[in-house]
């Protein structure tokens, strides 16, 4: 079975998203309406610059706070939409994970001989044949990781219609998803796309992360670009990628093989003694938060007099 270094996708909870928690924090409350309130203000807009100042990327003001994924549906979607645009200009570092149901597609040569072209003709016969589940965002700045990330459940996927590798499917099933729970409460695509288009996320110039991010960063693009398929060629896509979201681009799989450390998230993560934050394994915002403590985490360690945006661009498989 082949999946995603993020890995399959858990949805919690599989009912429908449930009245808006207590606070969880000191400086988010969160009221009727999903309304964000600052409390108490939060600083001035900074630029996140690895290595400027040679202090440590997670400050006491975000060590004790409990972090939170937040379920996004249709109902709360542009509530939560402009929540997370709201601090952007204090979290300028956007890193996304997708799940999506494994893949159709394979080649005969291994992955480890398969060239950047080879690489991305393949995450292009998966990424246009197959539907986007659930896409989390967790944002991070120079006071550290802030502490809501958001998981995005998107509707469309229909097992009956749409082609999907069966044992992911089987293990996705077996987990607890829900499909038709996805289909009547999820967020319509199209209005994702029009929403981020319309947020602060479209800015261009945010540092966007993710780990492994070829899927990512291709299910992503399919879905801002109208279910369009993905370009024909790599330089293409990669194009694509910067008109999406900037020249900023950073794989943290990357600066992990940078810093001589191997495997997927959860065995890089292990390696840095950062443990998962909130949420489970295999579900977009959680492993969102993971991945961001696992950049500050190597931020702190391997690049405090190097500048990480030396690395932008290179995408694992894809360069």
């Amino acid at each position: 079975m082949y999946s995603h270094d993020g890995g399959p996708v858990l949805i919690h909870p599989l009912q429908p998203p449930p009245p808006p928690p207590p606070p969880l924090c000191s400086f988010v409350h969160i009221v009727p309406q999903y309304t964000m309130v600052e409390y108490p203000p939060q600083p001035a807009p900074l630029v996140f610059t690895p290595g400027g100042g040679g202090g440590a990327f997670l400050e006491a003001a975000t060590k004790d706070v409990r972090p939170e994924v937040r379920d996004v549906w249709a109902g709360n979607f542009n509530d939560e939409l402009s929540n997370l645009t709201a601090v952007l200009p204090h979290y300028p570092w956007v890193c996304v994970d997708t799940e999506f149901p494994g893949a159709v597609h394979d080649s005969d040569t291994p992955r480890y001989l398969r060239g950047p072209r080879e690489s991305y003709a393949l995450v292009k016969k998966n990424v246009d044949d197959l539907k986007l589940l659930q896409v989390g965002i967790a944002l991070s700045g120079p006071a550290g990781r802030f502490p809501v990330a958001w998981q995005f459940n998107l509707r469309g996927f229909d097992p009956a219609r749409h082609p999907y590798a069966p044992a992911s499917l089987a293990l996705l099933r077996a987990q607890g998803m829900h499909f038709a729970t996805m289909n009547e409460f999820g967020i319509d695509p199209d209005a994702f796309a029009v929403g981020f288009h319309g947020s602060g996320l479209a800015c261009g110039q945010l540092t966007w992360t993710a780990f492994s991010g070829s899927y990512d960063f291709a299910y992503l693009a399919k879905v801002l670009t109208g279910g369009q398929p993905l370009p024909a060629t790599l330089d293409g896509f990669l194009a694509l990628v910067r008109q999406l979201f900037g020249p900023n681009v950073l794989d943290v799989k990357h600066l992990a093989r940078c810093c001589a450390m191997r495997g997927g998230l959860e065995q890089v993560a292990a390696a840095l003694g950062v443990e998962r934050a909130a949420g489970h394994a295999h579900c977009a915002g959680s492993d969102s938060l993971l991945t961001t403590d696992v950049l500050l985490a190597m931020l702190n360690s391997f690049f405090m007099n190097v500048d990480v945006l030396v690395h932008a661009g290179t995408i694992v498989d894809l360069a």
